[in-house]
């Protein structure tokens, strides 16, 4: 057994066995015995998972873990509790309902659903703008967007997901390239949660650029694919944006999500 000074062991399995385990909950016992079952190269406790033990559960937190439990079942996102997890944080903070949210990249539909019915558990009235083309990437950059084809993700479709969001009154989705369908939110000046999910360069900078001035103070946009290797074009967006904006701060969250913050006028 290990004592507070020595690394865990560390035993490297297929993926296939790590799930298995965990859905037995046997990686959670070999745990308290200073053992960690991890993929190969996988930095899985000294970075991720470091006395993961300890934390708190996020499937036990009321509300959020309702929630997120359904659309996880839905199989609707990509998102699971981690992610979620920071997007019901901000969505809970709303202070005001006359603040404006948006979301970019709505694919399947369920990061929007996901919100909508965070509003909805807290009695929140707030409008909401979802966006997609439905039928992919429009535009990418290849110099940096390599792995990004156009039309990408175009396994959706709009009458499925205005249907799945049918339900929320406060909700509006929109069809089309976000660079010409933005005129349906011109009239909204006032945002305080806008939800970046395009994976490439042109349009996630497109979309920092056209909420800048329209995001309340300490109003936010989640960059949902920063962080992740897959997608260095919304890193370098990001990046761009936040150098040569004073007045928003970034916080990149080991989720690979990118929280954006204004700080002031």
């Amino acid at each position: 057994m290990k004592t507070k000074s020595e690394k865990p062991i560390k035993g490297e399995v297929p993926p296939n066995i790590i799930v298995m385990l965990d859905k037995l909950k046997i990686n959670k016992l070999l745990n308290i015995f200073g053992i960690e079952v991890v993929k190969k190269d996988c930095n899985y406790y000294s970075y991720y998972w470091e006395k993961a033990y300890k934390k708190i559960d996020l499937k036990t937190i009321p509300v959020f873990s309702e929630i997120a439990k359904t659309v996880i079942e839905h199989k609707t996102s990509f998102l699971n509790y981690d992610r979620l997890y920071t997007l019901w944080q901000f969505v809970n903070g709303i202070n005001s309902d006359e603040t404006t949210l948006a979301e970019i990249g709505a694919y399947w539909g369920g990061s929007a659903w996901f919100i909508a019915e965070s509003l909805r558990k807290t009695n929140r009235k707030n409008r909401f703008f979802v966006f997609d083309t439905f039928e992919g990437h429009v535009i990418v950059d290849k110099s940096i967007d390599g792995q990004h084809d156009i039309g990408r993700f175009s396994d959706t479709s709009y009458k499925k997901v205005r249907s799945y969001l049918s339900l929320f009154e406060n909700v509006s989705v929109i069809k089309g390239d976000f660079m010409k369908t933005k005129d349906t939110i011109n009239n909204e000046k006032s945002f305080s949660l806008v939800h970046i999910d395009v994976d490439v360069y042109p349009i996630t900078k497109y979309c920092l650029n056209f909420f800048e001035n329209k995001m309340v103070v300490g109003g936010v946009m989640i960059v949902d694919d920063y962080g992740f290797t897959t997608c260095k074009g919304a890193k370098k967006a990001v990046d761009e944006f936040v150098m040569s904006n004073n007045n928003f701060r970034l916080i990149h969250l080991i989720t690979g999500q990118a929280v954006i913050m204004r700080l002031g006028k």
